[in-house]
């Protein structure tokens, strides 16, 4: 009889198991639980299916990508890895077999694999990627504004000496990123703003990364770089009465541990834009995520008068505080704003400025994936302005 009982409560949990794995997502889905962007990048959208059989594997992707739940899948997969194997799961990143999505340094360091994956897969050539953006520059000069671009390098470029002494990819992104500099530098682009050497030296002379352990992003004394450089390139002065404060620690989950799907915590620097005199006045958030515009006022300290667009990508968006005091009237733009609303809306918008300013951080650059640099923007923007 006992038997009988521990084969009838053995199917009933098998049979509860496979109700779970397969119903789960959808009933999580009719609860309210969404897909969530948890790989530094858009959710793909919805394949074509005028490609036929050739859009199965797309759709496959699709359908993983907006799992509900499937960040907590995610790290229970890691968790499990690292009791059993110790050592996080290897995933492949899309369309690039062997090359991690994140790279594990010495001392706890992480890498964003996509620098790899990019160095190694490019899209457009170098040379074919610089001509674009002097093209978007004399698009945006030509029609009497002021256009400044600035490239936010790849953890893996600023701060290597973390690295493994062995990776996939390590040879050609070691070459892609040497083509690249060497060749961003001598360019000659208009308005170009070199951050690179401002963040090696300060992180040489004040013995601190200028980016985290664990994220793929800078610090926020970097950050504070950011908005001192842009500072200096704009306007004589402009950081007048201006100071960077540090303001304690507190414990912080970098990107990179999510990715992986274990969030890993560091102790982190604080640091606190300081510029006597200036208040915001007015914010429009009616665009966000996608924008905004934020209106200042100061009776002391400098301010870039002329009405000022930045576009740029997540540094830009973990600089705000750090970059936005500097700015009389400012609207900011995620530098994929053309595929999610389309050029019309970035027009619009360069349109009403006076100053264009364009951050892209230095991989997507590397491997020719810029939304800002396809050829319906560039020719959207030309015949507008």
């Amino acid at each position: 009889m006992t038997l009988v009982r521990t084969g009838s409560a053995r199917r009933a949990m098998t049979t509860l198991a496979a109700a779970l794995f397969f119903c789960g997502p959808a009933l999580a889905f009719a609860a309210g639980a969404r897909a969530v962007e948890i790989e530094n990048r858009r959710l793909p959208e919805f394949p074509a299916l005028s490609r036929g059989w050739s859009v199965i594997p797309d759709v496959e992707a699709w359908a993983s990508a907006h799992l509900p739940l499937r960040q907590y899948a995610v790290r229970a997969n890691a968790t499990l890895s690292e009791l059993l194997f110790d050592e996080a799961p290897s995933y492949d990143t899309g369309g690039a077999p062997g090359y991690p999505r994140v790279i594990e340094g010495r001392d706890g360091w992480l890498y964003f694999g996509d620098d790899v994956t990019e160095a190694c897969r490019p899209r457009w050539s170098i040379a074919e990627t610089l001509e674009r953006v002097r093209r978007l520059a004399e698009i945006v000069r030509r029609s009497g504004r002021r256009f400044l671009f600035t490239v936010a390098p790849d953890k893996t470029t600023v701060s290597p000496d973390r690295l493994p002494d062995r990776f996939p990819g390590q040879a050609c992104l070691r070459e892609r990123k040497q083509e690249f500099w060497t060749a961003l530098r001598t360019a000659g682009l208009p308005g170009f703003v070199d951050l690179r050497d401002r963040l090696e030296r300060a992180q040489r002379e004040s013995g601190t990364p200028a980016y985290w352990r664990t994220d793929s992003h800078w610090t926020e004394h970097s950050a504070g770089l950011y908005g001192q450089e842009l500072a200096g390139a704009l306007q004589p002065g402009l950081s007048r009465d201006t100071r960077l404060v540090k303001t304690g620690q507190a414990p912080r989950n970098g990107d990179l541990g999510g990715l992986l799907g274990i969030p890993v915590e560091e102790s982190i620097d604080r640091w606190r834009l300081v510029r006597d005199g200036v208040r915001q006045v007015r914010r429009d958030d009616r665009e966000l995520p996608v924008s905004f515009r934020v209106v200042n006022q100061s009776d002391q300290a400098p301010l870039h008068r002329p009405r000022t667009l930045l576009i740029g990508d997540s540094f830009t968006r973990n600089s705000l505080p750090w970059v936005v005091p500097y700015f009389a009237d400012l609207t900011y733009l995620r530098s994929d704003a053309p595929a999610r609303t389309g050029p019309d809306d970035l027009v619009e918008k360069v349109v009403r400025s006076e100053t264009v300013v364009f951050e892209i951080v230095e991989r997507y650059l590397v491997g020719g994936h810029a939304e800002m640099l396809d050829d319906a923007v560039l020719a959207a923007l030309d015949e507008a302005l």
